[in-house]
C-alpha cells in the first residue's frame, strides 16, 4: 500500500466520506428540481433536523446559481453567532445557513436589505425554526422546502455520487451493496451526517476494493461524540 495515498489501493483518491469543502459540496450535492423551482421566486427556507442535508443543499444551490452566471454567496452562522456578515449589495442570491440563530435585530436587518431593490434579489435560508410568521409580518411570502427521512433510493444516490466523485479514473473501486443501503436507511433514516460518519469509519478499515456490505457496516463502531442514530423510518 502507498503510505502517501493509501486509498488508491481501494480505487479512490481519498476517503470519500471525509469533510468536504464548499466547492466539493457544490459539485456533489443533489439538488431536487422542486427546490430549484422554489428558488426562482419568493424567498425560500429549507427546514430539517440536524444532519439531514440543509447545508449540502445550500452549497449545491450556491454552485447552481454561479453556474447560471449569478453572483451568489453562502454564509454559515456558527454556534453563538447571531449576526450575518455578508454585504448583500450587488448580490443576486444570498444563502444563509442556520438562520434561526439570528437575533431579532439581525432578522429585521436581513429583511430590510432584502427588500431594498439595490441588494439581493433572492434569499434562501436553512433553519431549524419555521420563519414563515416572521416573514409574513413584513408581508413577504416565504416558500418552504422540508427535509424528512427521505427514501432509500435518495440515500443511495447521494452516497454513490460521493463514491463516484472520488473514484480513480480506472480500475476496481469501492461500491455500496444494495443491502447496505437498506441497512443504513433503517438505522439512520434521513440523518445523512450519521450515514457519512459510519461510511467514513468503514472506509478507514477496508482491506481492498469491493462492496461495502451490511455485515461490514454492522461491525463498525462510531467513535464517541459522533451523530446519534435516528429513529428507524416507518
Amino acid at each position: 500500500m502507498n503510505v502517501y495515498f493509501p486509498f488508491h489501493a481501494l480505487g479512490l483518491q481519498c476517503n470519500p466520506f471525509r469533510a468536504l469543502t464548499e466547492e466539493e459540496w457544490g459539485d456533489i450535492a443533489l439538488v431536487p428540481a422542486e427546490l430549484l423551482a422554489l428558488g426562482a421566486g419568493a424567498p425560500v427556507q429549507i427546514l430539517g433536523e440536524r444532519g439531514h442535508g440543509k447545508t449540502s443543499l445550500l452549497m449545491g444551490l450556491a454552485a447552481h446559481e454561479r453556474r447560471q452566471g449569478r453572483k451568489a454567496v453562502y454564509e454559515y452562522l456558527g454556534a453563538g453567532q447571531d449576526r450575518f456578515k455578508t454585504s448583500l449589495a450587488g448580490l443576486d442570491t444570498f444563502l444563509l445557513d442556520e438562520a434561526q440563530r439570528l437575533n431579532r435585530r439581525e432578522r429585521r436587518r436581513l429583511l430590510d436589505e432584502v427588500l431594498t431593490p439595490a441588494t439581493a434579489q433572492r434569499l434562501i435560508v436553512g433553519s431549524h425554526e419555521d420563519l414563515t410568521r416572521f416573514f409574513a409580518r413584513r408581508r413577504l411570502k416565504l416558500a418552504t422546502f422540508r427535509l424528512g427521512a427521505g427514501s432509500a433510493g435518495h440515500l443511495q444516490a447521494v452516497m454513490e455520487r460521493r463514491l463516484a466523485y472520488f473514484a480513480l479514473p480506472s480500475g476496481s473501486r469501492v461500491t455500496l451493496a444494495p443491502e447496505a443501503v437498506t441497512y443504513l436507511h433503517r438505522r439512520f433514516g434521513g440523518n445523512l451526517r450519521a450515514v457519512e460518519q459510519l461510511l467514513y469509519e468503514a472506509c478507514q478499515q477496508l482491506p481492498g476494493p469491493g462492496e461495502i456490505t451490511a455485515d461490514c457496516l454492522a461491525g463498525v463502531t462510531l467513535p464517541p461524540g459522533l451523530a446519534p442514530e435516528s429513529p428507524a423510518p416507518k
